[in-house]
């Protein structure tokens, strides 16, 4: 049995035009990020009701999206250690912590 690839949802707006746009990590290990616009603009631009669009990053470049990200979120902080393992537990991340002294 296949287990589902990783999905998140990022943003979510319904109404006259509907926004949706998700990250998940395809079949190949690589990362997509991609969105599909329903209703009133597309169909007044595109003269279609469904507009889709994504980005892909290959499984070879994931590492180097992953520590970019974390730089940007975690970086130029004296707290970024503990700032990256308070989000590690908040999101229920399993990890391991180990020190010497």
């Amino acid at each position: 049995m296949n287990k589902p690839n990783p999905h998140i949802r990022l943003y979510e707006k319904r109404g006259e035009t509907s926004i949706f746009i998700d990250a998940e990590i395809n079949d190949k290990g690589s990362v997509v990020l991609s969105g599909q616009d329903l209703g009133k603009a597309p169909e007044e631009f595109w003269g279609d009701s469904d507009y889709e669009y994504w980005i892909v990053v290959e499984q070879q470049h994931k590492d180097h999206l992953l520590l970019s990200l974390i730089k940007d979120k975690f970086g130029g902080s004296a707290q970024a250690f503990s700032n990256f393992q308070d989000y590690l537990t908040k999101e229920g991340i399993p990890y391991d912590f180990d020190s010497w002294v």
